[in-house]
């Protein structure tokens, strides 16, 4: 049971939570999601603990380290007020500001993300907090622009499918079974509007041929105009997710 914490600011550490356990016997030190938590025992001594983080001073900031790595590791480079980040239809803006929750929103074409000064922005619970705010706003976006640019491919080159379904995925751009059911992943919208026209041509000639025999490729070509060696290039230059 923890009766009682404290933040307190750390040179060249920064935010610090000290926390009084019931259960706890000794000083500790925990770093959970790149927040650093000084356990001390009940009646132990506030003074006791901060000698004994310091003489921990190389350990936390090792550790620390280590945290951000994951963090980055997990997901490419770490989401904050410097990252830049568009997708086809808006980009993202990160701020902060004194409120105590995170406010999302969508406007002009933005997507603004308020974090609270308090937050650690490099711990892994709120990257994944960001990240699930940009999938959210991101999965609508392709349900209103994919299923509508597949059509108008398929009116335009004469293609016939059963269904186009917006799914998150990381392995796929996109999939087409042999009932002419079209999967389009999500993460569609970070591509450069050719790239995604690509892949949907690419499932639509699925309709047709359903392998990647010369055929097909010859479809494709038909479709896009250009050597389909020049998408497939420039495709290795992203990964859906984030």
């Amino acid at each position: 049971m923890t009766s009682g914490a404290q933040i307190i600011e750390v040179d060249g550490i920064g935010k610090v939570t000290i926390s009084h356990s019931d259960r706890a016997r000794h000083i500790s030190i925990r770093i959970k999601n790149g927040e650093v938590i000084l356990v001390v025992p009940r009646f132990g001594r506030v003074a006791d603990a901060l000698s004994f983080f310091e003489k921990k001073r190389s350990w936390v900031l090792q550790a620390l380290r280590k945290s951000k790595e994951r963090t980055q590791d997990k997901g490419g480079e770490l989401f904050d007020e410097n990252r830049e980040f568009k997708t086809l239809t808006f980009s993202l803006r990160i701020s902060r500001f004194e409120g105590r929750k995170f406010i999302i929103s969508l406007k002009d074409d933005i997507l603004h993300i308020l974090c609270p000064k308090e937050a650690k922005i490099e711990a892994e619970n709120v990257q994944e907090l960001i990240k699930k705010s940009i999938t959210n706003v991101m999965r609508r976006e392709a349900q209103r622009i994919l299923p509508a640019r597949l059509k108008e491919l398929a009116d335009r080159h004469g293609f016939k499918y059963s269904s186009c379904t917006i799914r998150d995925t990381r392995t796929r751009w996109g999939s087409c079974n042999g009932k002419g059911n079209i999967n389009l992943n999500l993460f569609l919208m970070c591509l450069p509007e050719h790239l995604i026209d690509y892949v949907l041509i690419h499932e639509l000639c699925h309709t047709v041929e359903l392998n990647h025999g010369p055929r097909f490729w010859e479809l494709v070509e038909s479709c896009t105009g250009k050597p389909h060696e020049l998408f497939r290039k420039e495709m290795r230059n992203y990964h859906p997710g984030l």
